[in-house]
């Protein structure tokens, strides 16, 4: 299958105004909702291009980053889409009728391409489906860090996830198969620092384990479920000004301010949930088939992507821009454009 026949979907994503969803997209090139749903691609068809275009963005990094996240894809009027079903949104305080979609990305702290999808089910889907093995959010996770190592073979990744995914299971795998981790946990977890058996929390006002003067972390070994894992403790400073302390668990030895900046990678992933919801139309499929809502959702992946190779060409600062760029060309042009990587990338800048 040609290039131009995978990306003409991601581009026309790009290219139209409004909602994302067939007729609308298909104003871009004077056609009907039908032919733009042709041209939709099967979802490993995408994840075979993210893939490309990921190898050719990161091809001179040594240290790259998965990072691992959830959201929902609101769905209100959804009860006859497969899939869908009842989500708890922690923004509005109530639940939903949604998909919740994880997703995995390759960064190095500037550039972030997804690699990966797949779907969480709702409660009352898992029990009306028992005969069904419906992978876990740990499930998920493990089989995201599988698809990273088999790309990027031979550089050092570090994995980056919320408190979400720091289970006792997950944790345990990755220090089992070597797996860097780096993840948020909460400060209730009770864990066992020399010969003292405490909450996170209490290090600071029982022993007095936290960041001094100008440290802005510091970082101790501690049990956890019989897990040896290395805790830091890290200042926060919200954009108020605002000072407050969280708590990072790493399978891997490393510097206090190495932990910390580690972590501050993962909000690349926010940024790419906030644009491909604002501006590609993440959740702007209306077909009441799981397939087809999920190779809307691989093609939106791959469109932002492009916006990353326009943002790495262009030199821009953010993801928005790039877009706002795109969106001036017109459709040969980006085709023509999207399909020379090698030109893209013609030298390697470390």
């Amino acid at each position: 299958m040609s290039v131009k026949t995978i990306l003409k979907y991601p581009i026309l994503i790009l290219l139209s105004i409004g909602k994302k969803n067939f007729s609308n997209m298909g104003h871009v090139i004077q056609r009907g909702g039908d032919t733009v749903k042709r041209a939709l691609q099967p979802v490993e068809v995408s994840e075979a291009q993210l893939e490309s275009i990921a190898k050719s963005m990161f091809i001179c990094k040594k240290v790259l980053y998965l990072v691992i996240d959830d959201t929902l894809l609101k769905k209100i009027y959804s009860r006859l889409m497969q899939g869908s079903g009842w989500f708890y949104d922690t923004k509005t305080g109530r639940s939903i009728m949604a998909f919740r979609l994880c997703i995995g990305l390759i960064s190095d702290g500037k550039h972030a391409i997804p690699i990966t999808s797949a779907y969480l089910f709702s409660k009352e889907i898992l029990d009306a489906m028992k005969e069904h093995d419906f992978p876990s959010k740990d499930d998920i996770a493990k089989m995201f860090v599988k698809v990273a190592k088999r790309q990027f073979p031979n550089n050092v990744l570090i994995v980056l996830t919320d408190g979400l995914y720091a289970t006792v299971e997950f944790i345990k795998w990755c220090k089992k198969n070597h797996v860097n981790l780096e993840t948020r946990m909460h400060s209730n977890r009770v864990i066992k620092y020399g010969k003292k058996t405490l909450k996170l929390k209490d290090l600071a006002h029982k022993l007095g384990v936290k960041p001094k003067g100008r440290q802005m972390a510091r970082t101790i070994t501690a049990i956890w479920h019989e897990l040896e894992l290395e805790i830091s403790i890290v200042r926060r400073i919200d954009k108020h000004g605002n000072t407050s302390i969280v708590f990072q668990a790493a399978t891997y030895k490393a510097k206090p301010c190495e932990h910390r900046a580690a972590y501050i990678v993962r909000w690349t992933v926010e940024k790419m949930i906030r644009t491909l919801k604002q501006l590609l139309g993440l959740q702007d499929c209306y077909s009441r088939k799981l397939l087809t809502q999920h190779k809307h959702v691989t093609a939106t992946l791959l469109s932002y992507a492009l916006a990353q190779l326009e943002m790495k060409e262009h030199k821009l600062k953010k993801p928005e821009l790039a877009v706002r760029r795109l969106k001036k060309e017109n459709m040969v042009l980006l085709t023509n454009r999207f399909c020379r990587l090698n030109q893209i990338f013609g030298v390697c800048n470390v």
